[in-house]
């Protein structure tokens, strides 16, 4: 797995995002990272992974 707080970062980032269109549905910085952690954890107790991709690999 990537590092582990750059993937939090960018799950929290991206749920942030989504609230940000989203008045009545508030979201704060610190419970966005704590919703991320629990996804990854999730995903983990799952079995997946998060890995970067390999250029080399990439399909466009």
């Amino acid at each position: 797995m990537v590092d582990l707080h750059q993937v939090n970062t960018i799950v929290a980032t991206t749920i942030c995002t989504f609230f940000v269109g989203h008045p009545d549905a508030r979201i704060e910085t610190e419970e966005a990272k704590l919703l991320a952690k629990q996804i990854i954890q999730a995903l983990e107790e799952a079995g997946l992974q998060i890995s970067p991709v390999n250029p080399a690999n990439a399909s466009h």
